[in-house]
Parts: structure tokens; C-alpha cells; sequence
């Protein structure tokens, strides 16, 4: 039946035209306009290697009431991680870095409490390498201060491994932050310059770099948050854009993500091998049938692979996914942190590939929904 679905999806996306294509689109933008806490989306969609969908919609900065458009530059989170694993591949293809290394090769500093932990443990977040994002009060204390390396590794110095390395799956910040430093070890530059050097000039992403606060960025969006309880949007928390680094420090419009998308699956970003290794690398995360590769998500649905990956910091949120064998590829950008761009994707994929009509968006409150999240914080805060 699974397999009867896909192709009936694959079916119905080959008989849309461009011009269907973009109208359906539309209709997904049109719904989430509506909500409340909507401010601006980038959005972009594109068939095999081809952009069909490229734009901006809404409020790029709501105090200038500045629209936002295709060229708007927005925070894109944990998406910046598939940047960084590549980095690494891109390096481990010169010989630079070995896969199986110990990190005390690149970072002989960086305490592991006697554990030995690769660059592939890393890769995957099997490290047992404690999240630094999620240790008391780092956010509201430590995201708004330009900590350096040290100083942020600090805030986890002594707290003891989540797991024997190898031995689980648990996603952890930390691990692409300490790959962004081992990125400029071994380059001999710094993370933003190596990046931009070896990926988004030579790939034509104007619109893609490091997204640190104190350069002017043109066309950069203004990130928001909002009070469901007095229906106002708020500037989002102060971040210090040294906290994320490459765990999530990058900026981009969706365009840009499709076109780095459509270089990485298509060897030009890193070598065919090497994306592949990105893939098949993938251990099970214990969500059911998703797995994580290296920087990458791999889960089933309806019937299909779906190559994705998330991202959400201060005032954004994001989404970045591919289907291979529909060859349908979805980027979305919210600057909106409770306007969650998974929804606006997954709503996107839903009306391109079946002819039903979406369920409603819910305006009220879950039954039993608050019970639920106070259990799920619970669970999550006892391991």
C-alpha cells in the first residue's frame, strides 16, 4: 500500500506544471499569512535541479514595516550543520582530517573525561558529549555574550558524558561547534572564512555566510518572537552569533539553501562519495525509523525517503528537504520563532505531491495538550 501511495504521489507531482506548482504554493502562503504570528517566510521549491518557487513574503523588519523579498537574509540555525559536516568531508577528501580520528588530534585541549570520541561520533551526535545550549540558564545567561571558544567549552568543563561514546544517539550542539573549531584547525583560517572560500563563492550563494552581528549584512531580516497570551510580536533574545558557530551560525534565503542543496546532492559541493558516505554514515536515532547521518536527517514518509534537516535560534526557524525519488526539494525560512517553517514545508510537500485538502490549522488549544508537554519536559529533564 505504502509503495501503491508513493507512486500515486510521484504521479500526481509529475502532472503539475510550473504554473500549478507555484499556485499551490501560494495557497500554503496564503494560509499561514493569516495566523497571527506570522511576520515574513523565505520559500522556495524546486524540481530535480530547477527552481520553480523563489520568493520572500511578509515583513523582513516589522518596527521599518520593511517587506521582505527573495533576497531577504534570514538566521537558519542547525541547518548550518550539513555546511559544516561537508566542510569536513571537503577536508577529509584532501587527506586533511581522518574520519575515525580522535579529536585530541585537532583539539588537544578540549577535556573528554577520559573518553575517546571521533570525528564520525561527532558527525552522527554519538559523542556523549554534553549540549552546552542545554545547561542551566545557558541561554538567557550566555547566548547574548561574545564568548570565545574556551570560554563557551567552559560551560560544560566537568559535566559528565551523556553515554559511552558510540554506544547512543542524542543531539548535542556541541558536537558541530567542535567541528567548526577542528574546520579552522585544519584550514588555517577561521570557520566564516573557511566557508566562504571553499563553498558559497565558488557555488554562487551571494546570499549565504556566517551571520555574525556586527558586519552590515545587506538586506538581513529582523528576528521576532510572539505572546500568544497578548497576541504581540517581541524582538526576539539578544545572541551572540559566536554561541552558535558551526552548530548554527549561518545565514541564508531559502533560494540559497535549494541551491546548496542541489550542489551537495549533486557533487559539486563535496564528491559524489563523499555525500554518499553523509548518508550511508546514518545510525538510528531511536524516533522510530529517522536516522541521522552527518549533518543530515533520513526518515520515511508516506512511502518516501526524505533527505532534511531542521533549525531554530533566537527570532528564526527553518527547514531544508529533499525527496529524492520525486526530485522535489522545499526550503523554508520563518523570522518568526513560533511560526514553524516544518509546518509551512511539510504543508507545501503535502499539497504538491496529493490533490486532498489540508486539514485546518488549529486555533485553540490542543485537549490535554498541556498535560502532555509537562510530561514530555519531565521525561526529557529525567533522561
Amino acid at each position: 500500500a505504502a509503495t501503491s501511495a508513493a507512486a500515486n504521489d510521484a504521479k500526481f507531482y509529475a502532472g503539475l506544471s510550473d504554473a500549478a506548482v507555484a499556485s499551490r504554493v501560494q495557497g500554503v502562503i496564503d494560509r499561514y499569512k493569516a495566523r497571527p504570528e506570522f511576520v515574513g517566510l523565505s520559500i522556495a521549491v524546486a524540481r530535480g535541479d530547477r527552481l520553480i518557487v523563489d520568493e520572500g513574503v511578509g515583513i523582513a523588519d516589522l518596527e521599518w514595516k520593511m517587506p521582505a523579498d527573495a533576497d531577504t537574509v534570514m538566521r537558519i540555525g542547525s541547518v548550518t550543520k550539513q555546511f559544516t559536516a561537508a566542510a569536513i568531508m571537503k577536508l577529509h577528501e584532501q587527506g586533511k582530517i581522518g574520519l575515525d580520528d580522535s579529536i585530541a588530534r585537532y583539539l588537544p585541549d578540549f577535556g573528554t573525561e577520559g573518553h575517546t570520541v571521533t570525528i564520525r561520533q561527532l558527525l552522527t551526535h554519538t559523542s556523549g558529549i554534553p549540549n552546552y545550549t542545554a545547561q542551566p540558564d545557558f541561554m538567557a545567561k550566555d547566548g547574548p555574550r561574545n564568548l570565545s571558544d574556551t570560554e563557551l567549552l567552559a560551560t560544560i568543563k566537568g559535566v559528565p558524558f551523556d553515554f559511552e561514546p558510540g554506544t547512543k544517539w542524542q543531539y548535542s550542539n556541541t558536537n558541530f561547534y567542535l567541528l567548526g573549531m577542528i574546520v579552522a584547525k585544519v584550514s588555517g583560517m577561521s570557520y566564516a572564512d573557511y566557508m566562504q572560500q571553499a563553498f558559497f563563492d565558488p557555488l554562487g550563494l551571494t546570499h549565504t555566510r556566517y551571520g555574525a552581528t556586527a558586519p552590515i549584512i545587506p538586506e538581513r531580516a529582523h528576528g521576532y518572537s510572539y505572546d500568544f497570551a497578548t497576541k504581540k510580536h517581541l524582538n526576539a533574545a539578544p545572541l551572540s552569533m559566536n554561541v552558535p558557530g558551526g552548530a548554527g551560525a549561518l545565514i541564508s534565503t531559502a533560494g540559497d539553501l535549494l541551491r546548496w542543496q542541489i550542489a551537495l546532492t549533486g557533487g559539486r559541493a563535496v564528491s559524489p562519495a563523499s555525500y554518499r558516505e553523509m548518508i550511508d554514515s546514518a545510525v538510528p536515532t531511536g524516533q522510530g525509523d529517522a536516522k541521522y547521518g552527518f549533518g543530515l536527517g533520513i526518515a520515511k514518509r508516506n512511502g518516501h525517503e526524505v533527505v532534511s534537516h531542521n533549525g531554530g535560534i533566537n527570532g528564526f526557524n527553518s527547514v531544508l528537504s529533499y525527496v529524492p525519488d520525486l526530485g522535489l526539494r522545499v526550503a523554508v525560512i520563518s523570522n518568526c520563532e513560533v511560526m514553524l517553517s516544518d509546518l509551512v514545508g511539510n504543508d507545501i510537500s503535502a499539497v504538491l505531491t496529493s490533490d486532498m485538502p489540508l486539514p485546518a490549522l488549529r486555533n485553540t488549544p490542543m485537549p490535554g495538550g498541556e498535560a502532555f508537554l509537562r510530561k514530555l519536559i519531565a521525561d526529557e529533564a529525567s533522561g
